[in-house]
């Protein structure tokens, strides 16, 4: 039913306080601190913050606290001022006396007895690089490297008790006392500067000296000019415990009720409304990123890095925490709808609710728009409602809406309202009141119009395009390219493409195609519950784990490192972003809900300077834990503290390297790049992680490269630690000379001994070849004086004696003896001259024929080359052939026959050829068939193992080759030819 109700402003407007919540962050004991009383803060040379507190030490990176007590070497545990010295040596006051740290320990200096319960509230040094110390009421105590000196100013107890010294450009020293300021040059000639003022802190700023007051606030001293400037000027009080000017060119001043921001003559101050924890201020300090850092007197220290995050919350202002659409009206107000509490409204004069009292459909408000009427509309849970500026018209289902939960709403330029339900959408025409329902998807959480009538839902069912000419639509699901079908929002950028959200990641929409953009760090960060696009082409999207910023002009692929991520670091009270709650006002704030109040964000294309993380190499570690390296390493680095020139032997291989890269803005935007020179040949992929482990280092030398970023641009310049690994002994050249000195001994020994074994076995083979030749030489002897040769030779003789022919008798006879003398001395020697066997040859020829007269001829031929008498042989080697030829060829012949032997030179060779004109192999093979053998020859058998045995002997090449048979012009069998070879 449509309700239309009027406001009566002076009952249902309700006017809530201005309040906000800065971007304080809190440490205290809980996150490892000391203790709660912090006295003093002070920032070294590498980066690290140093913490004074009533209970100890505190060493802070950003992250972590390293503690220190008197167990650790400080002479007390109370710490009322730190000091870094020209030569990085921090120096610590306290009760009685200082500490100073070198960077490997603490070293003592007490005071003597008179000044014995006296702290030490401040500490300086001059151009002389003395140290001093303001007491509170033993006057100055200063080192001069050796000793302490004291120095009493006059004037009584309140002008001995300093709370702050500074030095200036003349080498004059400033104190700042309980009875004005007094100076001391260097000629420690004391003048007071200014009387009667409860002097606290000190700041030469140029010509202009700063001086903090308990009572007359704070001091613009100019020569004889002083300003005051105090609590009716805007001051947050007049007794000033500390301040500090930041590079900004603001001062911010602590008091015991919180601190005042003094910038062009315009004061703002922070108290614990503005999200301050503890206003209670004792110290502040600006580090070298620009942070400033604030102890107090009982809640610990308090980090402020900017004013560019500013939250409201329901303690403060805003009705409830869960905002859920915020919208600029056409006065510059800024309307918030919330869940639970109505529609808020922020305008010069405060911040108004408006609620069901008022006419509102429902308490519960998820999403606003501004008309061109104007009106404001905003989607509740019972309808939708307009607000013309007086009265409240609400629409719901009894008014045709097809549900009474809205999630979005959109104007296009005919001035109809399309409205998102949870059961789809709706099309309202406020001319007439008329509502149009479109059954097109279920939970429509956010609606784009674009500019050529197409109408983007994002709904639980996928994202739908609608023609609004045609009245046709198509919905994108996960199959067409979209991360996930529940769309949540979709923004156009100015090169006409689409970003969508959907729970389950990014999306990207260009031409057709869809390109999937996994948002980094965490499942949660992709579960995309707003988008927004600014006029510097970042894109803002809120996830439930963060805010994150993407820079999206011309590009469709981003890197993990492409996004910025802000989280509770930079100001965020929640990490989880509320469903399409962001907007960017005409201002260029952009606002959003978180579950845990609004946000506002100032935007700008200018990038803040970043600072590069001082990275620091804090310990190495041998096998996960911690090693005294002192025996392998000359001494320890100064300042470091890691060992020097590390040379480890091969078993201690296993090092792990802690660092820290210090970013005290933001220390979770950290990421480290690592190598190890001599083992990686790249930089290792980015790591978040402050350690990295090298197992099984080989041998060899080692340079461990460190280096940090928060934005992928800047780099901090590499920390390097060098090292060397030894190798195993049995790496090592002496050992390697050894080895091939010992394995040279073994191989020679093995050779020798198998030299030894082989020459065994060639001498006992050689032994035996011996005796099988000599067995061979006495079968041959006995081969050629077998007993048919010697019984057919003394059957000739005697065949001449019965004739009476004793010529032929006594020639034979004398030829049988020489024969048989040549037979026996050959027998002596393995190796003849070629003339002796051609002697004995021819005897034996002689005898043959002699006894088969009229069977053959012979003749015996030496090539002219050859001389006989040099050239050695074989013993009775030829004489089996020539048997052979005369047993086997000649004498079963019908005719005469001839033996021919020829003695040539073949290059390097001796060829003996024996050849007769007999009848061949194939007839004598087959004539001795079936019959028995009148001749029983082994004389070539018995040769052919001689020449075998003498080529293994003598390792030279002897060879018989053939018997062959030989033919004629007609290819008749001619006789028979077999050739001894023999190498000279």
């Amino acid at each position: 039913m449509r309700k239309i109700l009027g406001l009566f402003l002076g009952c249902i407007l309700v006017l809530h306080g201005a309040a906000q919540q800065y971007n304080f962050i809190n440490y205290s004991i809980e996150n490892g601190l000391a203790q709660s009383q912090v006295r003093a803060i002070c920032q070294d040379n590498k980066g690290y913050l140093w913490i004074g507190t009533l209970g100890g030490l505190s060493k802070f990176d950003g992250v972590h606290f390293e503690n220190f007590s008197i167990n650790d070497g400080l002479l007390n545990n109370q710490i009322n001022s730190i000091f870094n010295d020209s030569g990085g040596n921090l120096w610590f006051g306290t009760n009685g006396g200082v500490s100073y740290y070198d960077g490997h320990q603490f070293v003592n200096l007490q005071f003597k007895t008179e000044l014995a319960e006296n702290s030490v509230m401040a500490i300086a040094e001059d151009q002389a690089g003395n140290i001093w110390f303001a007491t509170d009421g033993g006057g100055m105590v200063y080192y001069d490297g050796k000793e302490l000196n004291y120095l009493v100013l006059p004037r009584g107890m309140d002008n001995n008790y300093i709370r702050h010294v500074v030095s200036d450009a003349q080498g004059k020293l400033w104190l700042a006392t309980r009875n004005g300021i007094t100076s001391i040059d260097k000629n420690l000639t004391i003048s007071d500067e200014l009387k009667d003022v409860n002097a606290t802190q000190l700041l030469i700023d140029g010509p202009v000296i700063w001086c903090s007051t308990f009572g007359d606030g704070m001091l613009q001293l100019t020569g004889d000019s002083c300003i005051k400037l105090q609590v009716q000027d805007g001051l947050i009080s007049n007794h000033i415990r500390a301040f500090v000017k930041r590079n900004d060119g603001s001062y911010w001043f602590a008091a015991k009720n919180g601190i005042s921001k003094y910038m062009n003559g315009q004061f703002k101050n922070f108290t614990a409304k503005d999200g301050l924890k503890d206003p209670n201020i004792k110290c502040v300090i600006e580090d070298e990123e620009g942070n400033l850092f604030f102890g107090s007197d009982g809640g610990g220290l308090t980090k402020f890095t900017n004013e560019d995050f500013v939250c409201y919350t329901q303690d403060d202002v805003i009705g409830s925490n869960v905002v859920m659409s915020i919208m600029e009206d056409q006065n510059s107000n800024i309307w918030l709808s919330t869940y639970g509490d109505g529609v808020g409204v922020f305008t010069s004069k405060g911040y108004f609710l408006f609620t069901t009292r008022d006419g509102l459909g429902n308490n519960t408000v998820w999403c606003s728009m501004l008309s061109n009427k104007p009106s404001v509309w905003v989607g509740t849970s019972n309808g939708i409602s307009e607000f013309d500026g007086k009265t409240f018209t609400t629409y719901d289902t009894d008014d045709g809406l097809n549900a009474n939960k809205v999630y979005a709403l959109q104007e296009d330029h005919t001035g109809r309202i399309w409205i998102g339900t949870k059961e789809g959408v709706s099309l309202l025409d406020p001319q007439t009141g008329s509502i149009t329902n479109l059954d097109i998807a279920r939970n429509i959480r956010a609606i784009y119009i674009d500019d050529n009538d197409y109408i983007w839902f994002c709904s639980s069912d996928g994202l739908v395009k609608y023609n609004v000419q045609t009245q046709n639509f198509r919905i994108y699901k996960k199959g067409d390219g979209l991360p996930d079908e529940s769309v949540m929002n979709i923004v156009k950028d100015r090169e006409g493409n689409y970003w969508i959200g959907t729970t389950n990641g990014l999306a990207l929409l260009k031409g057709d195609q869809f390109y999937t953009i996994t948002v980094p760090d965490n499942y949660a960060s992709n579960n995309i519950n707003f988008l927004q696009l600014d006029q510097y082409n970042s894109l803002w999207i809120g996830t439930n784990f963060g805010l994150y910023q993407l820079s999206v002009k011309g590009k469709s692929e981003f890197k993990s490192t492409d996004f910025i991520r802000y989280s509770n670091l930079d100001g965020l009270k929640s990490l989880e972003c509320n469903q399409n709650s962001s907007f960017i006002d005409s201002k260029n704030n952009l606002w959003f809900g978180t579950s845990y109040g609004l946000v506002k964000h100032q935007l700008s294309e200018k990038k803040s300077k970043v600072a590069t993380p001082r990275v620091q190499l804090k310990d190495v570690r041998l096998f996960f834990e911690k090693f005294n390296f002192s025996n392998y390493a000359k001494g320890k680095i100064p300042k470091s503290g890691l060992p020097n020139e590390l040379v480890l032997p091969y078993n201690k291989n296993h090092l792990t390297f802690d660092f820290v890269g210090i970013y005290h803005t933001s220390p979770d935007k950290v990421k480290y790049r690592f190598k190890l020179e001599g083992f990686d040949e790249h930089w290792q992929p980015l790591t978040t992680s402050n350690f990295v482990t090298y197992s099984n280092i080989p041998s060899g030398d080692f340079t461990f490269h460190l280096s940090a970023t928060t934005d992928m641009e800047h780099w901090s310049v590499p920390v390097k630690f060098s090292f060397t690994v030894r190798p195993p002994f049995w790496f090592t050249w002496w050992f390697f000379t050894l080895c091939v000195l010992v394995a040279s001994g073994l191989v020679y020994l093995i050779v020798m001994r198998r030299r030894r074994i082989e020459d065994a076995r060639r001498e006992t083979q050689l032994i035996v070849d011996k005796s099988k030749m000599l067995s061979l030489e006495q079968q041959a002897l006995n081969a050629s004086m077998n007993r048919h040769f010697i019984f057919n030779a003394l059957n000739s003789i005697q065949f001449y004696i019965n004739r009476q022919d004793k010529i032929s008798a006594n020639k034979y006879l004398s030829s049988f003896a020489k024969l048989v003398r040549k037979n026996l001395d050959s027998s002596l020697e393995n190796e003849i001259f070629l003339e002796d066997e051609l002697d004995r040859i021819n005897l034996y020829l002689k005898l043959e024929q002699m006894r088969f007269q009229d069977k053959f001829t012979y003749t015996v031929a030496v090539d002219p080359e050859i001389d006989p008498q040099a050239i050695k042989i074989p013993s009775m080697l030829l004489q089996p052939f020539i048997e052979n030829s005369i047993w086997h060829g000649i004498l079963p012949s019908n005719t005469k026959g001839h033996i021919q032997v020829d003695v040539k030179k073949d290059e390097n060779k001796l060829v003996i050829t024996v050849r007769d004109d007999g009848i061949g192999i194939d007839v004598s093979l087959a004539q001795k068939q079936g019959k028995k053998a009148h001749h029983d020859s082994k004389g070539m058998e018995l040769t052919k193992g001689r020449i075998n045995l003498i080529s293994k002997i003598s390792q030279k090449d002897c060879a018989i080759k053939g018997p062959y048979q030989i033919y004629d012009q007609n290819k008749k069998v001619a006789g028979t030819e077999v050739s001894i070879v023999i190498s000279l």
